[in-house]
């Protein structure tokens, strides 16, 4: 039996903590593709607006050049929120939560830093003056708009995500010191705000799903103390710029992909937090509403291009790339299905081209584990990406009740 797997029958015969959040990012930058309108927040318990920078010597942005986004800062004081369109930014905000009105369930937070725009994170978290006027900036952003909460979404503590340029530091190696007491300083500002404004103000992190960045388990654990909750991105666990195709986002562990060993499966990433001494109760399992192509990829043995040699990244995804929605995903290729892994695989012989993706069967399953694990919900990137009839989100939504 594979380790982790709990056939149905005994998940039955389990107790576990309700799993109730259904979480999904989106994406403000898309709003005129993916306007807030199309948003059903009746399927939702939380939308995580992406995303909202940091302010640093008067800038934010990354002038990395594959981002260079570098602007200057509506408010000039380090560590306050910095958006990337203020304007649109509060119209969206305003949308959101509006939503809220006739779904009673719904609630809408800030997500601070993604991908791009975590390299002023460890100077923030470094600074006490720029945690206090962070937190007063943030209490302010969410007293204006009626929000609920703040995701810190730093990747990753100790380790930049994005290289760093010259003349900037993006990583200390005492970040997850600094980002235990940033997190328990703004648990204690928003339990005193919250008393005063009579709601419960959430404080949650999107976590890298890797050994790398539990260690461990110490930090996190302590580090969760000051959090509702954990959302940990089990997903991109295989990338298209790897020379062989593989999933990015595997339940469980399957003999024949060469990174098993190291742990790079959804379930494995939980059972790190749940080593670590975090409850069960304070983690959200991340699922992918998007998928990664390869393009010239081998047939191999089994004529599905699975764990193959390719020639690189495809080109047919979106604005040409390598990402893929879900519908543009299912117009590739033949479906397959990894037993092991429980994700589902697309290859199309004639054009060598492979990809790895989310559908509603590996979305059921992943809706069970985290069930039978006791876990607090399902989060997803992104709103957008799933299909006209919202397809992934209304599998997820039910499946999850």
């Amino acid at each position: 039996m594979r380790a982790n797997y709990i056939p149905l029958a005994a998940a039955l015969a389990l107790s576990p903590v309700a799993a109730s959040e259904v979480i999904g990012y989106y994406p403000g930058w898309k709003h005129e593709s993916f306007p807030v309108s199309a948003v059903d927040a009746s399927r939702l318990t939380m939308a995580l607006y992406a995303f909202v920078d940091l302010c640093w010597n008067g800038k934010h942005g990354n002038p990395e050049p594959s981002v260079n986004d570098v602007a200057p800062c509506q408010e000039p004081l380090n560590g306050a929120l910095a958006w990337r369109d203020a304007a649109q930014d509060g119209a969206n905000l305003r949308a959101l939560v509006a939503l809220k009105q006739r779904n009673p369930q719904f609630k809408v937070v800030i997500s601070v830093g993604g991908w791009n725009w975590s390299n002023r994170f460890s100077n923030v978290a470094a600074s006490a003056p720029a945690r206090a006027n962070f937190i007063a900036s943030t209490l302010k952003t969410l007293r204006r708009y009626g929000l609920d909460g703040v995701d810190l979404d730093w990747e990753y503590p100790g380790e930049a995500g994005v290289p760093c340029v010259a003349g900037e530091v993006c990583a200390r190696p005492e970040d997850r010191r600094n980002f235990i007491t940033w997190a328990r300083e703004l648990r204690a500002a928003f339990d005193a705000a919250g008393k005063q404004d009579g709601k419960h103000y959430s404080i949650t992190i999107a976590a890298g799903a890797n050994g790398n960045y539990v260690g461990d388990g110490a930090w996190v654990k302590e580090l969760a103390r000051s959090l509702d909750w954990i959302n940990i991105m089990a997903y991109d666990y295989h990338m298209p710029w790897e020379k062989s195709s593989g999933h990015h986002a595997a339940l469980y562990a399957d003999a024949g992909d060469p990174v098993t060993a190291d742990g790079f499966y959804a379930s494995r990433s939980v059972q790190r937090y749940l080593g670590a001494g975090v409850a069960a109760d304070k983690l959200v399992m991340g699922v992918p509403f998007y998928g990664y192509g390869w393009k010239g990829c081998a047939p191999g043995p089994q004529g599905d291009g699975q764990y193959q040699l390719c020639q690189g990244g495809a080109t047919d995804g979106i604005n040409g790339g390598n990402s893929y929605g879900y519908a543009q995903a299912l117009r590739t290729g033949k479906r397959y299905w990894n037993a092991s892994a429980r994700v589902p695989y697309r290859y199309d012989a004639a054009s060598g081209v492979w990809v790895t993706y989310e559908d509603t069967a590996s979305l059921k399953e992943k809706a069970r584990y985290i069930k039978q694990q006791g876990l607090r919900g399902a989060m997803f990137w992104e709103l957008s990406a799933d299909d006209q009839e919202r397809s992934l989100l209304r599998t997820l939504s039910e499946s999850m009740k």
